[in-house]
């Protein structure tokens, strides 16, 4: 086994059969001479192996555009705490947790094809914030310009969809029902018999994810700053440039396509990227997720013993379920 104790990111592979950190290469190696007990093949391998992205992917593109930091869209949306200690620490990962990200890369390489639209255009803003130059980078999947303005599609290959719903209603105050310890409770009304003629069953329709919908509008943002850009580069025209018109999320699964609308909105975008950037560019350590709706990304996070190393404590679900 071989690992560097000095390298930072992402330096190789957990094994699948002994979860003992190796290089890529090492995991490659044990791939073509048939991996006993493993699940992985030597092409799947070399080709997650091939495609990880450098972390310092958005910082170069800053150091470019004349910037002192760059961040991704993807980067402000996920945890801050794990994207600062990923900058710090050297980390492994199972390649079958990094399998669902290459089979999603080749969703999107096979849909970049369609010339409908502006498919997989890189876009940055630079900007001061803080006393500091910001690099802002995203590759929306599909950029349309329609003739109502701007409509930005973007592909989320997934084993759990979101899906529709019919839920309960409360007839007297049109409101959703939940679940509770006396059966089906109307929030004003208290509990309710579930055969009650008061109670009606809507369907709603599937929507998209918090994360992913405010991916989309930090999109939003930055077409915004490069329609100019996107005008010359591809002959367009009119006073559509300057509007949007909406935004989808497609999840892409084995059973089917699940399309969810997306709506845009500028000053919460904007919002979101300052509150984002300033806990990301503060000297201090960002704290731990408290979100009961953020804690599953503990369970999938790389840097998780680091964390709670620092924390002195566990983080996430078992975090919550220790005993006052």
């Amino acid at each position: 086994m071989t690992t560097t104790n000095t390298q930072i990111g992402l330096v190789g592979f957990l094994c699948e059969v002994t979860e003992e950190p190796v290089t890529f290469q090492e995991c490659l190696a044990c791939a073509q001479r048939g991996a006993p007990g493993c699940p992985m093949v030597p092409a799947i391998i070399h080709d997650i192996a091939s495609s990880v992205r450098s972390p310092e992917y958005a910082n170069e593109l800053a150091i470019k555009a004349g910037a002192e930091v760059g961040f991704s869209a993807t980067e402000l949306l996920g945890c801050p705490r794990q994207y600062r200690l990923k900058k710090q620490h050297p980390y492994w990962e199972k390649p079958s947790g990094m399998y669902r990200m290459t089979f999603g890369s080749g969703y999107h390489a096979a849909l970049s094809t369609y010339q409908g639209g502006i498919p997989e255009q890189t876009l940055t803003w630079k900007f001061k914030l803080l006393g500091m130059s910001v690099l802002l980078v995203g590759t929306p999947d599909l950029v349309e310009l329609r003739p109502g303005g701007w409509y930005i599609t973007d592909y989320k290959v997934t084993g759990n969809p979101p899906f529709g719903r019919k839920v309960p209603i409360c007839n007297a105050c049109d409101l959703e029902m939940y679940k509770g310890d006396d059966g089906l409770t109307c929030p004003n009304c208290g509990p309710l018999n579930a055969r009650s003629s008061a109670i009606s069953r809507v369907y709603r329709p599937a929507q998209a994810r918090s994360s992913h919908v405010e991916q989309v509008n930090l999109y939003a943002l930055l077409i915004e700053k490069n329609v100019a850009m996107l005008a010359k580069k591809y002959n367009l025209s009119g006073l559509a440039l300057e509007k949007f018109c909406g935004g989808q999320i497609a999840y892409l699964s084995q059973k089917g396509v699940v399309r969810c609308d997306v709506q845009l909105d500028r000053a919460a975008a904007s919002a979101l990227l300052k509150t984002r950037l300033r806990v990301l560019l503060s000297e201090d350590l960002p704290p731990i997720i408290d979100d009961t709706d953020e804690l599953w990304r503990c369970d999938y996070c790389a840097v998780r013993t680091h964390c709670e190393q620092l924390h002195a404590s566990p983080v996430g679900k078992p975090d919550k379920e220790i005993p006052e």
